[in-house]
């Protein structure tokens, strides 16, 4: 019988990590930097024969429950780039609505017991009782899981969120830990009802962070959509303008030939010349350079090299676009038309002009997109991309998520990093 109750309490501990294991792929799975799931499975049995040895010194103990959190926190660490503190706080807010669950489940078996004798013995001694309530405990534990995982997609948390978290788990903790004492101490038939009355004060507080940080999250979610249908709008909108002169000039194309065929039989050569350049501006400013032969991805690059030049920037261009690909126009339109206009910014406030530098290169199934400006060197590294140092946020900050947004779409990968006076954003996309 030894056997199975050791069997018992070990896969209660697995379930217990590879639970937690879940929920943070839920709600960080964007900042996943490991993908192979085969990783939870080994980390989860690996804490889980930890904790059953510590559960060897002690069946209960807040020791055990530290290494718990220590142990989860650190493993994934590694596998999220994100941080840490953020990870710690749901670590610890886990561990404290596990607890909190296990010692109501606890405390209701006891009432039908020997209350306060049923209760050391389970928490003292493996048997027979004990891993009853263990398979009752994480069976039920495994369907709230199920039953709340749609919402952990909705939760994106950030550091802000993260302390908030944490500070709800230290609080609750110092409950959770003065409610066990009590427990422990003065056991009676109402005890249950207080674990109830905690725990429903634990759920109406985590309701309403969820609360406020799902209205934030959409909150900037239609913030971000209407500032990227802005950039769109107004990208369309300068290469509307410049089809609809060359369209004009076509349509006025055979009156056009008969002028210069006029001034060419008059012998005005200099003045058919001039006459060309004059009508030929829509085509000069529709296609000045052909760099990658998608319309509107030129359009993007001639417009931004004006820019450059308008402000003493130096370029350098060395692009190619393949064919037949899935990434779109329109999403290579915000990717470039962002990155282009952050760096002319960064390089025109410099005191000598800098220089921007544009890649684009197909390598096998991946299209890799490397931009650099000049800026000021502060040798940086960013998981991603760096927060916008304008004030107001809600009105900035828009450019890189949106990137952001359209690289995910492709299963790639962004990377930003401040070295050398040099800011490089490289961008990889698969097709």
């Amino acid at each position: 019988m030894n056997i199975i109750f050791e069997l018992v309490e070990i896969i209660a501990c697995f379930i217990e990590m590879f639970v937690l294991y879940k929920v943070y792929n839920a709600i960080l799975y964007k900042y996943r930097c490991i993908q192979s799931k085969h990783i939870d499975v080994v980390l989860a049995v690996v804490g889980a024969i930890i904790i059953w040895m510590c559960n060897h010194i002690s069946l209960f103990s807040y020791f055990t429950m530290l290494i718990f959190v220590l142990y989860i926190s650190i493993s994934s660490a590694f596998l999220y780039k994100v941080n840490f503190v953020a990870i710690f706080s749901l670590g610890s807010f886990y561990l404290l609505c596990l607890s909190c669950f296990d010692f109501l489940v606890l405390t209701l078996f006891s009432e039908f017991g020997n209350g306060r004798e049923t209760l050391s013995k389970v928490l003292s001694t493996m048997g027979v009782l004990r891993t009853i309530i263990v398979i009752v405990v994480k069976f039920f534990w495994i369907m709230l899981y199920f039953l709340t995982k749609k919402f952990y997609y909705k939760f994106s948390i950030k550091i802000s969120h993260a302390y908030t978290v944490l500070a709800i788990s230290c609080v609750g903790f110092l409950g959770f830990i003065f409610l066990v004492n009590q427990t422990m101490k003065a056991f009676h038939y109402t005890i249950s009802s207080l674990w109830v009355s905690f725990i429903i004060v634990l759920a109406f507080l985590s309701f309403i962070l969820y609360f406020i940080v799902v209205t934030r999250e959409e909150k900037m979610k239609l913030n971000f959509s209407e500032m990227r249908n802005h950039l769109l709008e107004e990208n369309y909108r300068t290469i509307n303008e410049i089809y609809m002169s060359n369209a004009k000039l076509h349509h006025d194309l055979n009156n056009h030939l008969n002028v210069l065929y006029q001034l060419l039989e008059a012998g005005n050569t200099d003045e058919a010349k001039e006459y060309i350049k004059n009508i030929s501006t829509p085509i000069m400013k529709l296609s000045k350079t052909v760099w990658t032969g998608a319309d509107v991805i030129d359009v993007v690059i001639n417009s931004k090299l004006e820019k450059m030049r308008e402000k003493g920037i130096s370029s350098e261009i060395n692009v190619e676009f393949p064919q037949n690909t899935n990434i779109s126009s329109h999403d290579m339109c915000t990717i470039l038309a962002n990155l282009l206009d952050n760096a002319i910014e960064a390089a025109s406030v410099l005191e000598k002009p800098g220089k921007i530098s544009l890649t684009i290169r197909k390598i096998n199934s991946f299209l890799m997109i490397k931009i650099s400006n000049s800026c000021v060197n502060r040798n940086e590294e960013f998981v991603y991309y760096p927060e916008t140092t304008k004030k107001n946020k809600d009105l900035h900050g828009w450019g890189f998520p949106s990137v952001m947004d359209a690289v995910q779409k492709y299963n790639g990968s962004l990377k930003c990093v401040n070295k050398d006076n040099q800011f490089i954003v490289k961008i990889v996309l698969f097709f």
